[in-house]
């Protein structure tokens, strides 16, 4: 038995948090929550955690990460980083608070899972975007990562193997988002020029060239030229070379990668299982229409990333009139690396006006700041949501959604999975020890596998 007295705890369901509770775990489960517990138990306690001035909670259940097994990475079918990369990334991941991560790199294979889960203790679970279009959208922009076993896999194989949901269809690297920016276009102006360039150059390149809705009719070489000047590039690209790079590393993948919303939605809609789809002004058309297909459960990923902060809300109010679609705010990076993006405006937004139905935190180049970070800010600081709810929607609410991916997790209940995360109070962020499946795997900043 292990209890954790004298806590704020906040278990979960939306609703209920405690000013001063304790939480009585008994092997992997949740025995008692409760104001008032006989204090003669602790004689019989293996472990007992003062939790004064603590906060307790349910583990962070993180349903859209990248990067966090031994396969291929993103819709684009790249090679992983490597094992040492991969395992940094689950413990910086276990550390922030999250104690469920949901695999969104959709062409990995079961295997490749299981393995993974030998070496960490983080609880990690994935999605699959196997067929056919999708894995044609990846060979186009890079395909690096796949072998025979991916090519032959497919999304019935991947689901009743225990994969949760299909997703994320789509994505950065394959639409012109983010990894555009941070890797394929630096990389080609290196081969092609020999030259190192960051990410907001790479970005002002794509953008002069396609703009934010990744068209072909919107070259201008004037733009072009104007935006390599102002970039600091203009010493050694030429509008020419700009374009043509930019066609290569974004446009080619980009209408195919399109086709593979329809295919995977067609999927969802058969098996009768979530489907996860990127959501950004490039895809944004075919949201809608895979928003009225009357799929069971549609999660539009980070709804809040990329659109300028009006767009982004008047896009979530479109999307909320459907029934079935959830809308997934992404934490990204900012105010970590602000790599990826430079304020957290468009979060607060999705806030403000009550779209966020579940939270993530997305990849942001392997920076992405926790779960935790985004609730301390809104819901403590800012009061732009009640912590109870904030909490809901990073642990239980992501359950009610994807059932397979947490089940029996996600809530201080009794019977419940003792996933549980002690911080700072107020500072949330501040992550103390962390607990899965009752026993304990982080304390004081390190990991203990």
């Amino acid at each position: 038995m292990k209890i954790f007295k004298n806590g704020k705890v906040v278990t979960g369901d939306g609703r209920t948090i405690y000013e001063r509770a304790t939480v009585i775990v008994v092997d992997d489960r949740i025995a008692e929550v409760a104001e008032r517990v006989d204090p003669s138990w602790e004689a019989y306690a293996e472990e007992v955690v003062d939790c004064g001035g603590k906060c307790v909670m349910p583990g962070m259940i993180n349903h859209h990460q990248h990067g966090v097994t031994f396969g291929p990475m993103f819709a684009s079918g790249a090679e992983n980083y490597g094992r040492d990369f991969i395992m940094d990334h689950l413990d910086r991941s276990l550390l922030q608070g999250h104690t469920t991560v949901l695999n969104v790199d959709g062409f990995v294979t079961m295997d490749e899972v299981r393995e993974t889960q030998k070496h960490h203790p983080l609880r990690i679970k994935t999605a699959t975007t196997h067929g056919p279009v999708n894995y044609h959208a990846g060979e186009l922009c890079d395909g690096k990562g796949f072998l025979a076993k991916h090519r032959e896999m497919s999304m019935e194989r991947m689901l009743s193997d225990g994969a949760v949901c299909i997703g994320e269809v789509g994505g950065g690297h394959t639409l012109g988002g983010g990894g555009q920016d941070y890797l394929y276009i630096p990389r080609a102006v290196k081969e092609r020029k020999g030259r190192e360039i960051d990410y907001l150059q790479a970005r002002a390149m794509k953008l002069s060239v396609l703009g934010r809705y990744i068209e072909e009719s919107y070259y201008d070489r004037d733009r072009v030229a104007a935006a390599l000047k102002e970039a600091g590039l203009d010493g050694f690209l030429t509008p020419e070379e700009t374009k043509d790079i930019v066609y290569r590393t974004t446009l080619a993948s980009v209408k195919v990668a399109l086709d593979g919303y329809r295919e995977a939605a067609e999927m969802a809609r058969k098996l009768g299982v979530p489907l996860m789809i990127h959501n950004a002004p490039t895809s944004k058309y075919i949201v809608h229409e895979v928003a009225q297909m009357g799929l069971p459960t549609l999660i539009a990923c980070h709804s809040n990333y990329l659109f300028t902060t009006d767009e982004c809300v008047e896009n979530g109010k479109f999307l909320k009139r459907f029934p079935n679609v959830i809308l997934d705010a992404a934490v990204h990076d900012p105010w970590g690396a602000r790599h990826l993006v430079a304020n957290p405006d468009n979060l607060y937004a999705f806030y403000e006006n009550d779209l966020v139905d579940l939270i993530s935190t997305d990849f942001a180049a392997g920076k992405s700041d926790s779960m935790l970070e985004a609730i301390q800010h809104a819901a403590v600081e800012k009061k732009l949501v009640g912590l109870a709810k904030a909490v809901y929607q990073g642990t239980k609410a992501v359950t009610e959604v994807l059932p397979l991916l947490a089940p029996g997790c996600g809530e201080l209940r009794r019977g419940f999975k003792a996933d549980i995360v002690v911080t700072a109070y107020p500072e949330v962020k501040e992550v103390e020890r962390v607990y899965i499946d009752g026993s304990l795997v982080a304390e004081g900043g390190k990991v203990i596998r």
